[in-house]
């Protein structure tokens, strides 16, 4: 119990860091047009906008941590994205997790008919865990994620002063 409670406080620390497609857009773009190379403008938090992130911070003397922070934010010129945006991207990412989920669901489920079928019922029944492990990490991940998002959003939209990014 008490290493799932400190697991859960760990992924949702981690989350709370999480940017928005849009988010990571205009940090990628406003690096690239200060001279820093975050790769190609995609909204990806991958490892060339995490290492761009990180020179840029170095020589703003900001704190080398690679994320998009209030101060490096405001050192960039980026602005959040809009309530809209974030409730977008809050259902996006539920849709995306729960519609993964499903499909290991399913797809354990089919292995275990066809193991209990050929005479196998253990390994049917560990195919099925699987696959509900696995959908329900989905789910798990694509719910925290959406938290992050709509709890930008109510923030975005209660403060009323970030524009709509989506457009």
């Amino acid at each position: 119990m008490r290493a799932l409670t400190l697991g859960s406080l760990l992924f949702m620390g981690m989350m709370l860091h999480a940017q928005s497609s849009d988010d990571i857009r205009a940090t990628q773009q406003a690096l690239k047009e200060k001279g820093f190379d975050p790769g190609d403008v995609d909204g990806k938090n991958g490892p060339k906008t995490h290492a761009a992130l990180r020179e840029f911070q170095k020589k703003q003397n900001l704190d080398e941590d690679g994320k998009l922070g209030p101060q490096t934010r405001d050192a960039l010129g980026v602005k959040p994205g809009s309530a809209s945006t974030n409730m977008k991207e809050s259902g996006a990412n539920l849709k995306s997790g729960y519609g993964g989920g499903a499909k290991d669901i399913g797809h354990g489920t089919k292995e275990m008919a066809h193991d209990v079928g050929s005479g196998h019922p253990i390994e049917g029944a560990k195919d099925i865990g699987k696959g509900v492990g696995h959908g329900v990490e989905k789910m798990g991940a694509g719910s925290g994620h959406a938290i992050v998002n709509a709890a930008k959003g109510v923030k975005n939209g209660v403060t009323g002063d970030h524009k709509d990014t989506s457009k």
